[in-house]
């Protein structure tokens, strides 16, 4: 009858209703669903409650631009998720309703909101999203610190430019990777993330719970033609200066998210080795590495346990470089390292020297240069 044929289903937020990929079409599911309004929207009341959340208005001006620029290019991943970390009460979600409204219209098509322990789940329905909220983000899992963090990674940030979606008693498909995830929380220490973490814009309020008043006055307004104003108002901002693909800015936030994620005996050995104190007077060290973590555990309070990836993990917190297993012409025999980056520098980037620098001092020698 004339009809093309696809080769199945995607999900491709800004796309079109047919989808060309790796030379097969597709139909896609995914239909705009933002709403229309009238431009020139006075959004004040949502920035005095945005001014009240957060204070910092680098903090502010970030999430602004980060809203707005996703309002106005849905065929764009961002590169980083944003969480909001709260006492209960304070109106966190209150203030991202606008937003979603601005995405999803009124029905909130195109937008996902699950619970933390829903992020186990085998279906996929949620990821069929522009924007995926996560209420209640916390670490449910003591014996793997990264469970969550690795969990989420895929979701955050392209690659993988396609996430699979499995659907119950349906065949699985691949949807395009470009769903922003929201994550709030009533926990400081909501998710363990890595030192040089580039996923997560975090940010803290110390606002206090809202009164039945103010929260009565904020919606109403939203029910009156708020939710419309602000929605205009993020399709007018400017974000040509916003970078999807960038690294969100440090915050204080974030900052003590990082410090708490450590554990005792990670925090310990940082210190250690920022300081260049004990094992790490030499600002390098080589393996065996299992005599030199049994050393280090004798130094941890009771309790406190110290592994070979305690001391790796660590390394990498205090930005100590992995130089792989070195050889020199004198020691043939590879053995694995770890440098920071100015003694590596003062060395000329020569990893040979460093492992010559090590040898010399012999066991313990870093221990001994400390006390001298």
């Amino acid at each position: 009858m004339g009809a093309r044929v696809v080769a199945g289903v995607t999900y491709a937020p800004g796309e079109s209703v047919l989808v060309a990929r790796a030379g097969e079409v597709h139909a896609n599911l995914w239909r705009d669903a933002r709403p229309t309004v009238a431009p020139g929207g006075n959004a004040r009341p949502w920035l005095d409650l945005l001014a009240r959340l957060l204070p910092e208005e680098a903090e502010r001006e970030h999430l602004l631009d980060w809203m707005a620029y996703k309002v106005q290019n849905a065929s764009v991943k961002i590169n980083h998720g944003v969480l909001l970390g709260g006492m209960p009460g304070i109106g966190k979600d209150t203030l991202f309703a606008p937003f979603l409204f601005a995405v999803g219209g009124p029905s909130k098509e195109n937008i996902a909101l699950i619970k933390n322990e829903e992020l186990n789940s085998q279906w996929g329905y949620s990821y069929m999203t522009e924007v995926l909220v996560i209420n209640e983000l916390r670490q449910t899992d003591a014996s793997d610190r990264r469970a969550l963090e690795n969990r989420l990674k895929p979701l955050l940030a392209a690659p993988p430019e396609l996430i699979p979606v499995n659907r119950k008693g349906l065949h699985p498909f691949d949807a395009l990777n470009r769903l922003s995830v929201v994550a709030f929380s009533n926990e400081r220490m909501a998710i363990t993330l890595p030192s040089d973490d580039r996923r997560w814009f975090v940010l803290w309020s110390e606002a206090p719970r809202m009164t039945d008043a103010e929260g009565a006055r904020i919606w109403d307004w939203y029910r009156t033609g708020g939710l419309a104003a602000v929605a205009s108002w993020l399709q007018a901002r400017d974000v040509s200066r916003f970078a999807p693909g960038g690294s969100p800015p440090m915050t204080e936030a974030k900052a003590i998210l990082l410090q708490a994620g450590l554990s005792a005996a990670e925090s310990a050995i940082v210190e250690m080795m920022r300081a260049r104190q004990g094992e790490f007077a030499l600002g390098a060290i080589k393996g065996p590495w299992q005599p030199l973590v049994d050393r280090l555990g004798a130094l941890m309070p009771t309790g406190v346990r110290c592994s070979v990836h305690t001391l790796f993990h660590a390394a990498r917190e205090a930005g100590w470089l992995d130089l792989g297993r070195v050889k020199t012409v004198e020691a043939q025999s590879k053995q694995h390292i770890y440098c920071a980056p100015d003694v590596l520098a003062r060395h000329g980037g020569n990893r040979s020297d460093i492992r010559r620098m090590i040898d010399a001092a012999g066991p313990g020698g870093g221990v001994l240069r400390a006390v001298k």
